[in-house]
């Protein structure tokens, strides 16, 4: 693929396949892995790994199954297929993974073979261990109470079987709901998400596995990785893959958070939003384009100055249009434009002349 090229990747980082070569070690998956290895190995009966969407289950559980080794543990895995998964379904599939060619056609002859494969077994010295993923399909078509009766099993005093039971919190729901089979549960465990620093490791491992640096992931891009796809990995994996195609697509050598935005928003996921960006505050500066002045506070804000009254006395002002009228016009109109204001505060002054003593100097002159 061209854009993965273009970051010089030997391959899709973000596949959201249960590659075991691309297992990360987190805290999460790795206390949830030794809880069942440890149920397992003390032959317990029903153990149960819950979680959300994307938490990991899968490979948890492929993991798991790894770790069993073939001398000690007849270990097999089976994937539900929600619609089929009915219990003559779930019977036969199984007698066939027991190394039964030609399961019986009814309920109880498939039950005797299961037996007597687990017998085999047992005698041979190993243990009999089942997976099953996406085991909350079961509860669907009444094939879970199904299954879970196969723990009833005892050759010569012993359990048969160890069944784990791998699925979402719907899972949790439907063994809730039954009591005899909520009372059976030996050993539970919850998948948690990834904190913040396990989740750059995850990614960062992630892109190492295919030859990339793992620096095409800036720190916005992580963080938003890591808040929008809630801490789980499946979830984290496909909003990456989508954010490196959009930072691809703008000729960027980074994903940064805004490709993780896009990505979010093409995919419609709700339940996690954006940050939305902080609100200005009264501690934020102020803008030096802002036309608002900022009156210090408790200072008065300083008074415009006034032009003096302008007499409203009509005899004084018909007897100066009679003496110069160019000094009667420049009185009644107020201060010559461009004079310096009169000032509002200062040291006492002498007091003008009233305008009658003026009259009377204008007369004598």
């Amino acid at each position: 693929m061209e854009h993965l090229h273009h970051f010089q990747l030997s391959g899709d980082p973000f596949r959201n396949e249960p590659l075991l070569k691309c297992y990360v070690e987190s805290e999460p998956h790795q206390g949830a892995l030794r809880r069942l290895e440890r149920a397992v190995r003390q032959g317990k009966g029903l153990c149960v790994l819950t979680g959300e969407t994307g938490s990991g289950k899968t490979m948890v559980v492929r993991r798991l199954l790894e770790c069993l080794e073939e001398e000690v543990f007849e270990a097999s895995m089976m994937v539900v297929l929600d619609g089929a998964a009915d219990a003559n379904w779930m019977l036969k599939r199984f007698v066939k993974q027991l190394g039964v060619e030609d399961p019986a056609p009814e309920r109880e002859g498939m039950i005797a073979q299961i037996y007597d494969q687990l017998a085999i077994v047992r005698e041979d010295g190993r243990q009999p261990v089942l997976i099953i993923d996406d085991a909350h399909a079961l509860a669907k078509h009444g094939a879970l109470a199904e299954v879970c009766s196969l723990l009833k099993l005892e050759y010569e005093d012993r359990r048969l079987l160890t069944l784990v039971l791998a699925g979402p919190v719907d899972l949790d729901e439907s063994l809730s709901a039954d009591a005899s089979l909520a009372h059976r549960i030996d050993v539970r465990v919850e998948l948690a998400p990834l904190s913040a620093e396990a989740a750059a490791d995850y990614l960062a491992h992630r892109v190492s596995q295919m030859t990339g640096n793992p620096n095409i992931i800036d720190a916005g891009a992580l963080a938003a990785l890591h808040q929008l796809g809630r801490g789980y990995p499946g979830l984290m994996n496909t909003l990456a893959d989508n954010a490196l195609f959009e930072a691809f697509i703008c000729g960027r050598n980074q994903m940064t958070r805004v490709d993780v935005e896009r990505a979010h928003r093409d995919l419609g996921w709700t339940g996690v939003e954006p940050a939305a960006a902080a609100p200005t505050t009264a501690a934020d500066p102020i803008s030096v384009a802002d036309p608002i002045s900022v009156a210090t506070p408790n200072t008065p804000a300083p008074e415009a100055p006034q032009s003096p009254p302008v007499s409203s006395d009509p005899v004084l002002q018909q007897t100066l249009s009679e003496l110069d009228p160019e000094l009667a016009a420049m009185y009644q109109a107020g201060p010559v434009a461009g004079a310096p204001p009169t000032p509002t505060a200062g040291p006492p002054k002498t007091e003008d002349p009233e305008p009658e003593d003026l009259l009377v100097e204008l007369i004598e002159d």
